[in-house]
C-alpha cells in the first residue's frame, strides 16, 4: 500500500518558530486525514546547520577531490576542527526540535497510528516556501528512521500539474527511454565514474548520450533535441550562495563561458519538460540552489535530485552507483534514493552527513519516474540497431486482430512486406511484452512467434520467446529460440545460451558461445554475464585459477552480481582462501534475490556458510 504525507511548515522561522504546521496524508490519491500543529523557535538549530555546512566546504580544501569550485581566494572563519561533533549536535538539536510535545502528538503520533505497517511505502513532501529549511538533516527525523520504506521529499506551497505532451497521436513520446548525461568542469574529480554506473544499469535498456564540457549553447541546443530527454543527468562542478539560491554549473574549463545559470537555460528546459522530461539529477556540490531557482522561477517542478552540501567526489560516485543499481531493480525514484542514502551511512566516519546530503525534489502532482518507464521493463533486449532493431521509431500499440489481418495483407505482396514487415514484426513483439509482463505467457508466445514470421532477421522476439519458455520450464522452446537470436547475431543471446548450455553440461558449446558474445557486445553488464559465465565453466572442469580470473572481471564490470559473487566464493574456499571466501559470500548474500531460484539456491548456501563460521545467527 502507498501513502502521501504533506507537510506543509506556512509561514515562519527559526527565530519565531512555525505556528500553523499542516500534515495532510493520502492513500492512493485520496486524503485520509489532515493534522494541525506547531513547532517552536529552534535558533540553535540554525546555527548549527551553518557551522557544519561551513564545516563541509572548509574540509574540502584540504581535499583534491571534491565537487565543489573552490575560489582561489576563498577563506572560511569555522575554527571547530571536529566536524562530527557539530553534525552530531546537529541532529540531536533536530530531534529535540522534532519532538517537541504539540507537533508530535498532534501529527507523528496520528501518522503512526493511520500507517500502523512500518513496512508501507510512505512518501513525506515537505512543503515551505524557504530552501534554507530543506537543507536541514530531515533524514534524522524518528518517523521517517521507523518507516524504512520512506523518504522526505522537498517541495514549494504553489505547484501545478506539469504541462507535458502525454503522447502524440497516441503514440508514446520519443523522449520515452532517452538519457542526456552531461559532464563539466571536472578538474580534480573523476566523472568518468558517473558515466560509466550509467552505461552499467542504462546502457541496455536506455538511448545514451553525453556532452563532455560542453559550451553554453551546446546544452542549450541538446535541451532543444526534437525528440526530447526523459532524464538529464549533470556531474561535475557546481555551487550556489549561503541562501542556496543562484545556482551555478560549472560547465567546462575555458577562460569564458564556463558557466550556465538557470536564465541560460530555462526556456530549453521547459521545452525538454513539455516533450517529457520526467528526472533531472545534478550530482554536484551544493545543486540544491538550482531546485530553488526553479521554484522561484514558477518551472513545473519535474523530480530533481540534487546536493544540499558540498559532497567529496568518491561519495558522489557512491550515491551514482547505488541509485542507478536500485532502480535497474524497478524500485519507486523515492525509494531508490532511500536506499543509496543508505549505502552511504558506512562512510559517515569519515564525512558527517554524508547520507543526508543527497534530496529529491518533487511536486505531489508529479508522478514519480521508475525505471520501468524507461523501457527497461521487458525481458532485457538492448537498442540501437542490433539485429533488426529499430532505433528511434515511435512504438505503435494496435489491436491484436489487426496485427494479423496486416500481416496476410503483408504477405501478398513483396514490396509491402520489405516496406511495412520490419516496423510490424516490432508492434508484434511490442505486443508480446506486453502480455509477458502481465502474466499472460499464451497470448505472448502467439505475439512473439508471429513477430519472429513477419520479419525472419529479427532477433529480439527470438530472445523474448526463449526468456519465456525458460520460466514455463520448456527448455527445448527455450535453447531452440536462443539459438535462433544467436545466429541472427544478438550477442546478449550468446551470453544467455551459454547459461542453457552450462546447466546441460555442454562446456564446449557454452565456451564458443561466450567468445561469440566478447568478441561482439559492447554493453559491460553482457560482458559480464559472458565472463560470469566462463568462470562457471572453470570451476566445473576444476580449473580455478582461471575460474577466480574470469569471476573477478565479471565482478569488476558488475560488482553487485550475486550469481559471480556466489560462484568466487565456491572458488576461494577451494583454494583455500577463507576470509576472501566470507566477503564474497557476504556480498552474494546483499545482493540475492530470493524470487529467482538460482540465486535462492545461492542465499541458501551463503547462509549456511556465514553460519558456520559465526559472522551470522
Amino acid at each position: 500500500m502507498s501513502w502521501t504525507v504533506i507537510l506543509a511548515l506556512g509561514s515562519g522561522d527559526f527565530e519565531n518558530g512555525f505556528s500553523h504546521v499542516t500534515a495532510e496524508l493520502k492513500q492512493q490519491g485520496e486524503t485520509v486525514a489532515q493534522y494541525l500543529a506547531s513547532l517552536p523557535p529552534a535558533p540553535q538549530v540554525e546555527e548549527l546547520h551553518r557551522r557544519w555546512k561551513a564545516s563541509c566546504v572548509a574540509g574540502q580544501y584540504n581535499r583534491s577531490g571534491s565537487r565543489i569550485k573552490i575560489k582561489s581566494a576563498g577563506t572560511t572563519n569555522i575554527s571547530e576542527n571536529r566536524p562530527d561533533a557539530i553534525y552530531q549536535g546537529l541532529k540531536q538539536e533536530m530531534n529535540k526540535w522534532l519532538s517537541n510535545d504539540d507537533f508530535y502528538r498532534k501529527i507523528e503520533v496520528e501518522l503512526r497510528t493511520e500507517i500502523s505497517n512500518r513496512s508501507e511505502f510512505v512518501e513525506i513532501f515537505l512543503e515551505c516556501n524557504n530552501s534554507l529549511i530543506w537543507q536541514l538533516p530531515w533524514d534524522v527525523w524518528q518517523f521517517r528512521e521507523d518507516y524504512r520504506n520512506s523518504e522526505i521529499i522537498g517541495s514549494s506551497p504553489e505547484y501545478q500539474k506539469v504541462p507535458r505532451q502525454a503522447t502524440i497521436g497516441g503514440i508514446p513520446l520519443p523522449s520515452r527511454g532517452r538519457i542526456l548525461g552531461v559532464t563539466g568542469n571536472s578538474k580534480g574529480i573523476n566523472v568518468k565514474k558517473d558515466k560509466k554506473e550509467i552505461e552499467k544499469y542504462l546502457g541496455i535498456c536506455c538511448e545514451l548520450k553525453f556532452l563532455e564540457e560542453p559550451t553554453p549553447q551546446e546544452f542549450r541546443n541538446e535541451l532543444f533535441d526534437e525528440k526530447g530527454w526523459q532524464v538529464l543527468f549533470y556531474a561535475g562542478h557546481s555551487d550556489s550562495d549561503t541562501n542556496a539560491a543562484n545556482g551555478l554549473l560549472y560547465i567546462n574549463q575555458e577562460l569564458q563561458d564556463n558557466t550556465v545559470t538557470l536564465e541560460d537555460f530555462k526556456e530549453g528546459l521547459k521545452q525538454a519538460i513539455f516533450k517529457g522530461l520526467q528526472l533531472l539529477i545534478f550530482n554536484s556540490c551544493s545543486s540544491l540552489g538550482i531546485a530553488a531557482d526553479l521554484v522561484t522561477e514558477g518551472i513545473s517542478l519535474p523530480s530533481v535530485i540534487v546536493m544540499r552540501a558540498p559532497i567529496p567526489d568518491f561519495i558522489a560516485q557512491e550515491f551514482v552507483k547505488s541509485l542507478f543499481r536500485y532502480l535497474a531493480l524497478k524500485e519507486p525514484l523515492f525509494l531508490a534514493i532511500r536506499k543509496a542514502k543508505n549505502d552511504l551511512l558506512r562512510h559517515e566516519h569519515n564525512f558527517p552527513g554524508a547520507s543526508g546530503i543527497p534530496m529529491l525534489c518533487q511536486h505531489p502532482t508529479f508522478e514519480g519516474l521508475k525505471l520501468l518507464e524507461l523501457g527497461c521493463d521487458r525481458p532485457i533486449v538492448p537498442t540501437g540497431d542490433i539485429a533488426g532493431n529499430l532505433p528511434n521509431k515511435q512504438s505503435f500499440v494496435l489491436p491484436s486482430h489487426l496485427i494479423r489481418r496486416l500481416a496476410i495483407g503483408l504477405a501478398t505482396t513483396a514490396s509491402s512486406y520489405i516496406l511495412f514487415g520490419p516496423m510490424l514484426a516490432k508492434v508484434a513483439n511490442e505486443m508480446g511484452m506486453k502480455n509477458h509482463r502481465t502474466n499472460q505467457p499464451f497470448a505472448a508466445k502467439t505475439y512473439y512467434k508471429l513477430a519472429t514470421l513477419i520479419d525472419l532477421n529479427y532477433a529480439a522476439p527470438h530472445y523474448n520467446l526463449s526468456i519465456l519458455c525458460d520460466e514455463l520450464n520448456d527448455d527445448k522452446c527455450a535453447l531452440d529460440a536462443m539459438q535462433n537470436a544467436v545466429w541472427l547475431g544478438l550477442p546478449d543471446a550468446s551470453a544467455q545460451i551459454s547459461k542453457l548450455f552450462i546447466l546441460k553440461d555442454k562446456h564446449q558449446a557454452a565456451l564458443k558461445a561466450i567468445a561469440i558474445c566478447l568478441e561482439n557486445t559492447k554493453h559491460d553488464g553482457v560482458k559480464a554475464t559472458c565472463f560470469k559465465n566462463r568462470g562457471w565453466v572453470r570451476l566445473t572442469q576444476k580449473r580455478y585459477d582461471a575460474a577466480e580470473a574470469d569471476l573477478k572481471i565479471a565482478i569488476k564490470f558488475r560488482d553487485d552480481s550475486p550469481e559471480a559473487q556466489c560462484l568466487l566464493a565456491q572458488v576461494l574456499e577451494i583454494k583455500g582462501k577463507p576470509q576472501a571466501a566470507l566477503e564474497a559470500w557476504n556480498k552474494a548474500l546483499q545482493y540475492s534475490n530470493y524470487r529467482i531460484p538460482k540465486q535462492d539456491e545461492c542465499i541458501q548456501i551463503a547462509h549456511q556458510r556465514l553460519q558456520a563460521k559465526g559472522n551470522i545467527k
